[in-house]
Order: structure tokens, then C-alpha cells, then sequence
């Protein structure tokens, strides 16, 4: 990407479900394409259905100049972790892949869906890649719903979030959206309840003492799970 002015969008997906991972997505734009996004149909992704949000990705990755780079945040993480300083981090690095591969010196301006207590540090540290070039920093709640590039970024996360839980239906069965306003998802743990928690399943979401309890994260048997006696045999940090 070259001359003009580029444009950052960034937001996540899936920091609330009860399976799969957390992804934070970032779209670059040149500003003189910006308006395309709106007349291809980007919005907030809230209001479009799964089907038509891949529609606009395909659409924007073929026929308009944006690029897009993701971090997926794995559900031991999002277990062990405070979530919005692995967001924060995610982002982090997000901006600097841009700072490295598609910024060519160019004015910049970067819009971020709310994280909660870290806009100072962020603001801090877009500054020190991009200097004097940053010319915004926006960082507000509802963003997806205000900014057609943090709804690009909104979409994308979204269907790559979706797409990263479909592999393990093959394996566990369907546990449909991973929300747990889904029924479906609900039955899934409760049949599954008497198992030993797949990784796809975050242990510490507070709903599992009354519908799976023996996977919730406090129990001695799952704290002997995470912290190396189960599956994966990693060591999560303490939330301290």
C-alpha cells in the first residue's frame, strides 16, 4: 500500500462464549477506498447473519485493496489470562505487523472496538510506531456500529471465529455458535458433562458450576486439569 492515507480497523470475536478461541482482526485501508466498504454492504456484523457476513468478506477480499492479519487467542489463554490485557497484547501486535509490512510512512488513523482500561497504553504505543504520522487514535464503545472499517474488522473476526470452531463438530459433535445463549450449545455440556472437558471449552466461565460443575475451573479435579495433570499438560500463568 502506497500514498494516501491509511486507515486501521480493528475489533474482536468470541470474547464471551463458553468454546472455541477469541480472535482479534485488524483491516488496513487507504482512505480513498474507504467509501467502498459502505456500498458493498459492511456494517456491524451484529445485525448481518453468519451467511451474509462471509458474502462481504468474499466480496471485500476480492474486489477491494484492503489487507487483513488476525490473532487467535486459544481458550487456555483466555482461561489463565485477564482478557483485556491479552487483547490489549493481541492488538499490540497486530499494529506492528502493519507498522512493518504495510506502512510505507503515510498519515495514519486507527479505530479499535472498546477494551476497557487500556486505551491509554494503546494510544501510547501506536504513537511510538507511527510517530507524528498518527493523526487519530479512536477507541470507542459501539464502534463496530459507527465505523465501516472497525465493521470490516468485526466481519472478519467473526467468520474466521466461526470457521475455527467447525473442525472440532467432526471431533465432539455440533456444539452449535459456542455461546451459551445457544441451546445448543447448552445441551452439548450438559450430555457432555460427565466427560473430561475438551481444550475447545473455557473453564473458568462462571455458568459451568450449574450446568457442567465438574468442569468448572474452581473444582480441585479440573485445577489439577489445567495446571498439567490432563490433556494439553501446559502450565497456565496465575491470574494474580
Amino acid at each position: 500500500m502506497t500514498g494516501g492515507k491509511i486507515i486501521i480497523g480493528i475489533d474482536e470475536a468470541g470474547r464471551g462464549p463458553l468454546i472455541g478461541d477469541m480472535v482479534v482482526s485488524c483491516v488496513v485501508i487507504h482512505d480513498i477506498h474507504l467509501a467502498k466498504l459502505t456500498e458493498i454492504g459492511v456494517r456491524d456484523s451484529k445485525v448481518l447473519s453468519p451467511k451474509k457476513r462471509e458474502r462481504i468478506r468474499e466480496i471485500a477480499l476480492r474486489d477491494l485493496p484492503l489487507s487483513f492479519i488476525a490473532v487467535y487467542v486459544n481458550t487456555r489463554r483466555v482461561d489463565s489470562e485477564n482478557l483485556n490485557t491479552t487483547t490489549s497484547e493481541a492488538i499490540k501486535k497486530l499494529l506492528h505487523v502493519v507498522s512493518t509490512l504495510f506502512w510505507r510512512g503515510e498519515e495514519v488513523e486507527i479505530y479499535v472496538d472498546e477494551v476497557k482500561g487500556v486505551e491509554t497504553s494503546l494510544r501510547a504505543y501506536s504513537r511510538r510506531l507511527f510517530g507524528n504520522r498518527l493523526v487519530r487514535f479512536v477507541m470507542e464503545a459501539n464502534a463496530d456500529s459507527k465505523y465501516p472499517v472497525v465493521s470490516m474488522a468485526s466481519i472478519i473476526a467473526k467468520t474466521l471465529r466461526d470457521e475455527s470452531i467447525t473442525p472440532g463438530k467432526l471431533l465432539f459433535g455440533d456444539y452449535g455458535s459456542g455461546y451459551s445463549t445457544d441451546p445448543k450449545t447448552i445441551q452439548w455440556v450438559r450430555e457432555n458433562a460427565g466427560l473430561n472437558p475438551p481444550l475447545i471449552v473455557r473453564l473458568k466461565w462462571k455458568n459451568l458450576k450449574h450446568i457442567a460443575p465438574n468442569w468448572y475451573r474452581g473444582s480441585p479435579n479440573l485445577l489439577y486439569f489445567i495446571r498439567g495433570g490432563g490433556e494439553d499438560g501446559n502450565k497456565p500463568s496465575s491470574r494474580g
